[in-house]
């Protein structure tokens, strides 16, 4: 008996539910025979891109005048492949510039039994560049007799010489009603025993994808039975997006311990850790358009509006800060896959780095910035403004002279965190690191830390970018708010015999340093 999904699979316009806009362009194009020689089908798994591609090939070579028709020898063969004009290629098996080329060559003989050969081209962004190039040419210069029809789930790794050259249709993931409506289908013609609780959880966990779904609804209705929530519970593994999130609140708690029962949860039942990794870093990816005012635009139109919310809320236990050095130890995690002998291992290093490091608590700087101002607008303006006036008066803030000073606590922060600094530059600087323990910190304003140095040199090493970048993020994430570094020369220690003993040019910072390195009699 065949599964569902490919029983079930739509075999006309009218059978895809939703994807209006897209139904709606082909049909219109097809009616006026206006159909493009390529079409770039966009859009995440189980939307139906591959059968609507599909149908598009019934479509322009049915021999109905209602096509498809699904009854002419044309309609049957593509429906059951077994057409030879109707070539299927999958991208992520046949990516190299080889396959593509022997696709040209083929390309140029006209169809055996078909008005068009049509070529569909799934996971197209696969292809390598080389490949890429390859069919380009083909686009540019297409057969009469050849359609394309290119799918994909990541535009954004399409080139753009390839997306000037097709028509772009989008599929977007199914609402619950849409899903409910092609399931229900399935349910009335097999007879499926199945309650209204279960149906609903049965369509959370598809995730709107209607492949999944009805894959889902498939293995429930083999268990045998009335079909119930607790049954469905007991017997199908909770969705991708549910063990994802579970992980990055587990993350974002810092709970190492919950972190790595989950990776050896999921490797017990089979899962491939490159796909974690990457699954996670694409969550992680969504919550940082969420945090930057991006998520309605990026991220919402790709999932569930209940699965967007989780995503919003989570991201509330995150800083951007936090984001960017998880998805940096992941980075390194899947580059150190190719050569670990323990597949979860990387993972499982980088969840471990992820929970270890110190979580600054926003709120909590929040609300001692705000104990200190009121304590300090207690004591009169004056006493406020008295550490301003005299970064003024010293030149200090230049042009940073537009922001407001916060409370001493932060800069007592600094202080206590400095080992925790040291400790986080080391192993990208030593140089850094160890000039960083004859500095001190000034003064700390809202978005600035000033800090002093004895001489020149060091100013120059200190607002080197690397170095700037590399503490304003380690400041930053202390402090709970985006932090500028800045620098400014402070007396040198001066001691006795150094006076006595060396005559140094005034106007050479150079000379003077390595004369009181080398205390020598003449530097000349």
């Amino acid at each position: 008996m065949s599964a569902f999904y490919l029983k079930y699979r739509p075999q006309s316009l009218g059978d895809l539910i939703g994807q209006e806009a897209s139904k709606k362009a082909l049909m219109s194009a097809f009616q006026n025979n206006k159909l493009s020689h390529a079409y770039l089908f966009v859009g995440p798994r189980g939307t139906g891109k591959t059968s609507t591609a599909r149908i598009l090939a019934k479509m322009v070579n049915c021999l109905d005048k209602d096509a498809p028709c699904n009854k002419c020898t044309i309609c049957t063969s593509i429906t059951d492949g077994s057409n030879l004009d109707l070539i299927e290629i999958d991208a992520a098996s046949n990516r190299g510039i080889e396959d593509i080329r022997a696709l040209r060559e083929k390309i140029k003989l006209a169809p055996s039994s078909l008005k068009k050969k049509v070529y569909i081209i799934d996971e197209v962004h696969m292809l390598t560049t080389e490949a890429f190039n390859a069919l380009l040419k083909t686009l540019e210069e297409p057969p009469a007799h050849a359609l394309f029809i290119l799918a994909t789930t990541d535009a954004s790794k399409m080139p753009a010489t390839i997306l000037s050259r097709v028509q772009r249709l989008d599929f977007k993931l199914a609402n619950p009603s849409e899903l409910l409506e092609a399931l229900q289908k399935i349910i009335k013609s097999e007879k499926i025993d199945i309650d209204e609780e279960a149906l609903k959880l049965l369509i959370k966990k598809s995730e709107g994808s209607f492949r999944d779904g009805v894959k889902l609804l498939d293995q429930a209705s083999s268990i045998g039975g009335k079909i119930t929530a607790e049954v469905l519970e007991k017997n199908l593994k909770s969705s991708n997006f549910e063990e994802i999130l579970s992980l990055m609140e587990a993350i974002s708690k810092k709970d190492t311990e919950a972190s790595l029962l989950w990776i050896n949860k999921q490797t017990e039942e089979g899962s491939d850790s490159k796909d974690l990794i990457l699954s996670l870093m694409e969550s992680l990816r969504s919550l940082i358009f969420i945090k930057n005012g991006l998520g309605s635009q990026l991220v919402e139109s790709k999932m569930m509006a209940e699965q967007y919310q989780s995503l919003v809320k989570v991201s509330e236990n995150f800083t951007n800060s936090d984001l960017t050095k998880n998805l940096d130890s992941l980075q390194k995690a899947l580059e150190k896959l190719k050569t670990t002998s323990i597949p979860s291992l990387p993972l499982e290093v980088a969840v471990v780095e992820i929970c270890s490091e110190e979580k600054i608590s926003i709120k909590k700087s929040e609300d001692v910035a705000a104990s200190a101002v009121q304590s300090l607008s207690e004591q009169g303006e004056s006493v406020a403004d008295e550490p301003v006036r005299q970064l003024a008066d010293a030149s200090l803030i230049g042009e940073h002279s537009d922001v407001e000073l916060t409370p001493s606590a932060d800069i007592s922060l600094l202080k206590d965190k400095w080992t925790y600094v040291l400790e986080t530059i080391r192993p990208y600087n030593f140089s850094l690191e160890a000039l960083l323990r004859s500095i001190s910190v000034r003064e700390c304003t809202q978005t600035l830390v000033l800090m002093e140095v004895p001489y020149s040199f060091h100013q120059r090493i200190l607002e080197a970018p690397k170095n700037r970048d590399l503490l304003e993020s380690i400041f930053s994430e202390i402090l709970g708010r985006t932090i500028k570094v800045s620098t400014v020369l402070g007396n040198r220690p001066s001691r006795t015999e150094d006076v006595a003993n060396i005559e140094i040019a005034a106007d050479d910072e150079i000379i003077r340093v390595a004369a009181e390195i080398f205390n020598s009699d003449s530097v000349n």
